[in-house]
């Protein structure tokens, strides 16, 4: 008998959305899994085009690089949101931000109705496991259903390592380790602020930086660049992006030292490993630096895939077709031989890598803090409707020029489109939130207050 969502006889709504055309299949379950456990590491504000397997020139992901030829890499990886809590909601409920409803803007959490790849996993039997560093991801904004344990790292520092070592120590001492493990890892290491070692910078940086933002590069002093109260010269931006990509260095050593500790238990090889992230971070494309979830372009919402099979299948490969985050559970799922919930959109990835036929994967995305249907975006793979916009992401991969004039007929086919894919109202309706001061203090930190 397939396996069917806890939540389905309390969200009418899933029919709905399958009468529209919006509720994908994830695909029936093979009869032989393609892996036993899994980890899903999100590192929050990773931009794709920073890492050295996505082409960049400057050493910022050596051990995520070795990973990437070992595992499948995707090229055109889309969010769903610029922010944390949307887009992870997302990556965790195969379901657009228009149906799981989960807002930091509105103070909306993770509505219980809704099935999460870990609450799927646990009904399966497997220990269920978060260590992340919370503020938009802590547990009252509820994407801590399924886990058997949701521990947010309190040290003060942001960094992976941390939250590495209490995955490890986990692995080591949790009872039943007879059981397969769902493990997911977060961390705000390369978010702002950009705060690295002073090792780390000088193997990133070429020359050394003496301007006004010093060693590091604080929340304040981004805010006053984006609010025109400090100017940028050429050497600051070029100080901003280095003491960024020291961050990923850093985070970059801390993955390292997990894949490490994986094989050295002997659990590498019967593990899936996903690497994404929530969205990227501006750099000046378009208007701010160092920021995001204020705009749908490109910078801040393509983010890297990168998906390890066991046995190294599939191993080296690079996949060009446009993919979403909320197929990422879909695709575990699938590689598990588990059932998936009829609740769920998005598509299995396995599916794209046995060479299936599969129709192109139209990517909605949407503003957290915004209604107006003019701040959701539609991305085709060629062509993005934004703002009554058309991008032509082949000729103009920058997004500067609107070419909407002349092709009528394709923007009103787009418009069309998302207003399908984004009909059918939300899951459920959670209460909003009333923020405790340690939860306020944390998301001041980070610059979201």
């Amino acid at each position: 008998m397939p396996w069917m969502p806890r939540s389905a006889a309390r969200f009418p709504g899933i029919a709905q959305l399958a009468l529209l055309g919006v509720a994908f299949s994830a695909g029936c379950a093979r009869d032989t899994p393609l892996a036993e456990n899994v980890l899903l590491i999100s590192i929050d504000t990773l931009r794709p085009d920073h890492l050295g397997c996505y082409g960049y020139g400057r050493e910022t992901s050596p051990n995520l690089d070795a990973l990437c030829r070992e595992a499948v890499v995707f090229d055109q990886a889309i969010s769903h949101a610029p922010s944390t809590l949307p887009s992870h909601a997302s990556m965790l409920t195969a379901l657009l931000p228009d149906h799981h409803g989960a807002s930091f803007a509105n103070r909306r959490p993770l509505p219980r109705e809704v099935v999460t790849l870990a609450e799927v996993l646990k009904d399966e039997g497997y220990r269920t496991a978060s260590f992340n560093d919370g503020a938009q991801i802590a547990r009252k904004w509820g994407l801590d259903q399924g886990f058997d344990l949701y521990q947010v790292n309190r040290d003060d520092a942001d960094t992976f390592d941390r939250v590495v070592h209490l995955a490890l120590e986990w692995l080591d001492h949790e009872p039943g380790r007879e059981s397969p493990f769902f493990l997911f890892l977060h961390t705000y290491e390369v978010h702002h602020p950009y705060t690295p070692s002073r090792e780390n910078l000088e193997r990133i940086q070429a020359d050394p930086y003496d301007g006004w933002l010093g060693d590091a590069v604080e929340v304040r002093e981004l805010n006053w660049i984006d609010e025109g109260r400090r100017s940028v010269a050429p050497a600051d931006l070029e100080f901003i992006r280095a003491a960024y990509d020291a961050e990923i260095r850093s985070m970059d050593r801390a993955l390292g030292r997990l894949l490490a500790g994986l094989r050295d238990r002997g659990l590498l090889e019967s593990t899936l490993v996903v690497l994404t992230s929530d969205h990227g971070e501006e750099f000046g494309e378009h208007g701010k630096i160092g920021w995001h979830s204020h705009t749908l372009f490109d910078e801040l919402l393509r983010v890297p895939l990168v998906v390890r099979f066991p046995a190294e299948r599939w191993s080296d490969r690079r996949v060009q077709r446009q993919v979403r985050l909320i197929d990422l559970a879909p695709t575990v799922i699938d590689a598990l031989a588990v059932p998936a919930p009829e609740q769920w959109q998005g598509v299995s990835l396995v599916r794209l890598l046995r060479g299936e036929e599969m129709k192109p994967l139209l990517a909605a995305s949407k503003i957290d803090h915004e209604r107006d249907r003019r701040v959701h975006s539609l991305r085709t793979g060629r062509w993005k409707l934004y703002r009554d916009r058309l991008y032509d992401l082949q000729r103009d991969p920058e997004e500067l020029y609107d070419f909407s004039s002349g092709r009528l007929e394709l923007v009103e086919a787009l418009k069309a489109r998302l207003a399908q894919l984004t009909a059918g109202g939300r899951v459920g309706t959670g209460e909003p939130l009333q923020l405790d001061p340690e939860t306020v203090e944390r998301l001041r930190a980070l610059g979201y207050l």
